[in-house]
């Protein structure tokens, strides 16, 4: 009877260790995290469309296909990809939990440098104006 306890704790800590292997043809986290946060870049620029004057209806598909360019990625590699971690959320989670911290970051900055951007050309955020200069302030008498 100890023998089966042995077997099978050996076979538990063996199926542990091993840990679930990807299928062929399925991204690693790693690979995964930079891909999705273009996506979103991507999506984003497509919601902006309008306002950046591009009125087309093949926008979103040349945008999705550049990411595949620039990972130098099959468009099937990345949806076989999203497929598999959609239904391994657990696997999921932490993969969109380092997208969102990267894209995070990546709006902080943007708001760092176009309010330093802001400062060095005069201009005062909140009013638009121009930045009066010391010899434009009223003169104490």
């Amino acid at each position: 009877m100890r023998r089966h306890y042995l077997l099978i704790f050996v076979l538990l800590a063996i199926m542990a260790c091993s840990g679930r292997r990807l299928p062929d043809g399925v991204l690693p986290a790693k690979k995964m995290i930079p891909i999705l946060v273009d996506i979103h870049l991507s999506e984003a620029i497509n919601n902006q469309k309008f306002n950046i004057s591009l009125v087309r209806d093949s926008l979103p598909e040349i945008l999705y296909l550049s990411v595949c360019k620039k990972y130098k990625i099959e468009k099937s590699v990345i949806e076989k990809s999203l497929l598999y971690y959609g239904k391994h959320p657990n696997e999921y989670v932490p993969i969109y939990d380092e997208v969102l911290d990267v894209l995070s970051a990546m709006e902080v900055k943007s708001r760092n440098d176009t309010l330093r951007a802001a400062r060095v050309s005069g201009f005062d955020l909140d009013t638009s104006k121009t930045k009066k200069s010391p010899k434009d302030a009223p003169q104490k008498n």
